[in-house]
């Protein structure tokens, strides 16, 4: 095995534990809850092989939903966002740009901003969505997943910036 699959299985066991045994136990107010899993797939490299990171993707939600006991929602929402990824990279980096190799790669902060912030809305507004599945919870949908969006992308921003300069 290289040393880049043995990273990328490393830090997709420490994630799914995190999330599963720390970040599951905090319910900030009552109901909202960082998802903090979601720093692997945002670091996966751009230029990967995308079917790969699509199982990657429903093998994390499937993780993390056979731990936490949530139904689907997380393996649903993370297959939603595997599959609109590149469509992310390009609106948060530009279609002429040239695209980076990876997240943490990348010396504009703000298009990494906004890459992790679009990222994170689509997932949660999935997760959210599905959790709910009903037009009368429309603004439960929307304010959980903007408040959960905001303290996740707290969460998530600093850690990825520590985690490329540490390398």
């Amino acid at each position: 095995m290289s040393s880049i699959t043995l990273k990328t299985f490393a830090s997709f066991i420490i994630l799914v534990l995190f999330q599963v045994f720390i970040f599951n136990q905090i319910n900030l107010f009552g109901y909202i809850n960082p998802l903090v899993y979601l720093l692997f797939m945002v670091n996966y490299r751009f230029d990967g092989n995308q079917t790969f990171f699509i199982f990657l993707g429903f093998l994390l939600g499937f993780s993390i939903d056979l731990m936490s006991q949530t139904g689907g929602a997380h393996t649903i929402a993370s297959l939603t966002v595997s599959f609109l990824r590149p469509l992310l990279i390009r609106n948060a980096f530009g279609v002429i740009s040239e695209l980076p190799k990876s997240f943490k790669n990348d010396p504009r902060k703000l298009n990494r901003i906004l890459f992790l912030f679009l990222f994170i809305l689509t997932h949660h507004l999935t997760y959210f969505i599905v959790i709910y599945f009903s037009w009368d919870a429309f603004l439960l949908i929307i304010s959980g997943a903007l408040i959960t969006s905001f303290f996740s992308i707290i969460l998530v921003l600093p850690i990825s910036f520590i985690s490329k300069t540490s390398k």
